[in-house]
């Protein structure tokens, strides 16, 4: 028996996800094949990217024993719930028991978890196509990828989570040209409209926001606690109240919302709320409904704004995909089947569709292809392009010389090629570099995309070759993925 074995990953600001692909070959009488995609989880449910830091003896806990405990941690540890938030600071620093931890430290103590998880099931993690949001900065894409490597994990490409939760559901997918994918986790909502066409996904506008199920717990849990509130008497606010009991209620707060997305009604219970109160709360789906309602019609107005910036109509979307453990929440599924009908399209295992998909592609990998131009304006107002729409993007690097024209001081060089490029204001500043006044000086570009998917360029004047240089990133690229002989 023949075995292939290919590893996604989904580091997410709330929760994390790891998947397998595996393709196994029978060498017996008549051949055979089968494959599947096999989840990692911790009671089901994918991994708290929670981390909780022992400030005396240095002991990490992290994963869902830290979430379910992180009010009875927070008296011994140093709670850090969203690491992935911080990853594009290179000056975040804590030290903890004597030791000084950096943000890529931290989050590879979620990596460690996600592979001791993985080993759990007899499968070693040692390599993994790694799903990224849209527009992850630069000094996020190096820290998360040294977070892996940290943890034993070599990240053999980044992917971005849309085009791998479209391909997580390829077969279900492949005869829509415009796909909206809405992925509504623990810490964001970001939606996304691709165009699929003749083996290719490119995505055509992203829309998002900072508001999703963690916001909804903790929306839950100040409702409760109000009428807990009036019924026993109690004066302090919800973020007043000691931590261990505000906690205990986010969490049944948490449970109800899950639990009020299948059924029309639920019970939360708490004993010693505020040390001393004993709550038991019925809640309906009436009653959730009139609390997410708003937060509902918020995320919808992303999917307007996404689906305007993609230059089309709610008509000319073929499939609405529903992914992330937010996106299971009944008012939204009724909203968008009201709005979008039988096209939506609810795989049921919300949770893993991304890190699947990025499984999937580890196993049969496409490539990227730029989806714009990269041009730079000359000093007569015409474009002279460096990386031009179709060009494949791993590997690309391109180095050019220009004369100056003057003897100017200043070099200013002026960046094209779509509109957020045209439009930031900020691009001419960032783009100036020293000159030295001579005529016969030149200008030296050097470009490349590098394996962060970054599109970055070197400018210097070959009068002080090593002095003076700048360096202009851009994080946006946008890319399609083509699939090339692509299938399962």
């Amino acid at each position: 028996m023949a075995r292939n074995k290919s590893f996604g990953i989904d580091f997410g600001t709330t929760n994390s996800s790891a998947a397998r692909y595996e393709s196994y070959r029978f060498r017996t009488t008549g051949g055979g094949m089968t494959e599947s995609v096999v989840p990692y989880d911790e009671a089901g449910r994918p991994i708290p990217s929670v981390v909780a830091i022992d400030r005396r003896t240095g002991e990490v806990h992290t994963g869902r024993d830290a979430w379910e405990r992180r009010a009875e941690l927070k008296d011994s540890c140093e709670s850090i719930p969203s690491i992935k938030s911080v990853l594009d600071d290179e000056g975040w620093r804590k030290t903890i028991a004597g030791r000084e931890w950096t943000a890529a430290d931290v989050a590879s103590e979620v990596f460690v978890k996600l592979r001791e998880v993985a080993r759990r099931q007899q499968a070693t993690m040692d390599i993994a196509t790694l799903a990224m949001p849209v527009g992850l900065k630069p000094a996020a894409r190096r820290t998360i990828r040294k977070a892996a490597s940290y943890a034993g994990i070599q990240v053999e490409s980044f992917v971005s989570e849309p085009t791998a939760a479209f391909f997580a559901y390829y077969d279900d997918l492949m005869s829509a040209e415009r796909v909206v994918v809405f992925d509504w986790g623990g810490g964001t909502l970001d939606v996304s409209v691709l165009r699929h066409s003749r083996g290719r996904v490119t995505e055509l506008a992203t829309v998002g926001m900072k508001f999703a199920g963690d916001d909804i717990d903790f929306e839950i849990a100040e409702r409760i606690h109000s009428f807990v509130a009036r019924e026993k008497g109690i004066h302090a606010a919800f973020e007043d109240m000691a931590p261990r009991s505000r906690d205990a209620l986010i969490v049944r707060a948490e449970q109800a919302k899950r639990a009020l997305s299948s059924r029309d009604r639920t019970v939360v219970t708490l004993i010693r709320y505020g040390g001393r109160y004993t709550v038991r709360r019925e809640l309906t789906s009436d009653w959730f409904e009139e609390v997410v309602s708003p937060i509902v019609n918020r995320a919808m107005a992303c999917v307007d704004r996404a689906i305007s910036q993609a230059g089309t109509s709610d008509a000319g979307i073929d499939r609405v995909l529903l992914v992330g453990g937010s996106s299971n929440l009944r008012p939204l599924r009724e909203r968008m089947t009201e709005r979008f009908g039988d096209r939506v399209f609810f795989p049921g295992d919300e949770g893993w569709s991304v890190s699947k998909g990025a499984a999937l592609l580890s196993y049969s990998p496409g490539s990227y292809v730029a989806a714009q131009d990269v041009s730079i304006i000359l000093a007569d107002g015409t474009p002279y392009y460096l990386l031009r729409e179709g060009e494949r993007v791993e590997g690309w690097r391109k180095s050019v010389e220009f004369g100056v024209t003057d003897a100017s001081q200043t070099l200013r060089i002026v960046f094209s090629g779509s509109a957020d490029i045209d439009e930031d204001e900020e691009r001419l500043r960032l783009t100036e570099v020293r000159g030295y006044g001579f005529l016969e000086e030149k200008l030296i570009l050097e470009a490349e995309i590098d394996k962060e998917l970054v599109f970055r360029v070197r400018v210097r004047s070959n009068m002080r070759p090593n002095r003076d240089a700048r360096v202009w990133e851009y994080d946006r690229l946008k890319l399609s993925y083509d699939m090339g002989v692509w299938s399962r």
